[in-house]
């Protein structure tokens, strides 16, 4: 799973494949997984830098280990964003994370997208809130983000998950819920390909 920003890869997740089917396809990210991150240039993570500067500010790309829980992670056909599953610690579920992404693209080795930082959160008993609205909005008009004109696409996607979490609908209808990984599923490695130009419609 590929996460990029115009052609370049910024963010790398080796996942296994939970199944693959016609209400999508959904993944398992294993804790202690390694990953490709972009950082600032001294190590830090984009996240501290001050609000515009983490969409402008050159960054560097290291491998890094997912120290999280493990989440399963939903692709539906077509749709311009991914649902992801999070438990505690103690496999407890805390709810669901709507991602708004471009509508990924299937390769050979996986999934091409490029994250648009807005985002939905859904509790366990279906109340839906907005997520990183003051990240989507510094970066409206950004060289390799969105324009204004795409705003209202973008925000009715993240209005649809919204809809389809209120009504229980797929992926919000339960299942995955009580997932549980095969403990014979080993942690996947990084793939030679990591590096690959972006694949694009």
């Amino acid at each position: 799973m590929r996460y990029c920003r115009g052609s370049q890869v910024r963010e790398v997740r080796p996942v296994t494949v939970i199944e693959d089917g016609p209400d999508g396809l959904a993944v398992w990210l294993a804790p202690q997984t390694p990953m490709i991150r972009s950082v600032l240039a001294d190590g830090r993570s984009v996240a501290s830098a001050p609000l515009r500067e983490r969409f402008v500010t050159p960054v560097v790309r290291r491998e890094r280990t997912w120290n999280g829980t493990g989440i399963v992670m939903v692709f539906p056909p077509g749709a311009p964003y991914s649902v992801w599953l999070f438990w505690d610690s103690e496999r407890r579920f805390l709810g669901w994370y709507g991602n708004l992404e471009d509508e990924a693209v299937r390769w050979p080795g996986g999934l091409d997208t490029a994250d648009l930082h807005l985002d939905v959160w859904v509790t366990p008993d279906r109340e839906c809130e907005w997520r990183d609205e003051d990240e989507f909005d510094v970066a409206i008009g950004l060289p390799d983000f969105w324009t204004e004109h795409r705003v209202p696409g973008i925000r009715e996607a993240g209005e649809r998950i919204m809809a389809l979490a209120r009504a229980a609908h797929p992926p919000f209808d339960g299942r995955f819920v009580d997932f549980t990984p095969d403990p014979s599923w080993p942690v996947p490695a990084l793939p030679p390909e990591w590096d690959t130009p972006r694949h694009v419609r």
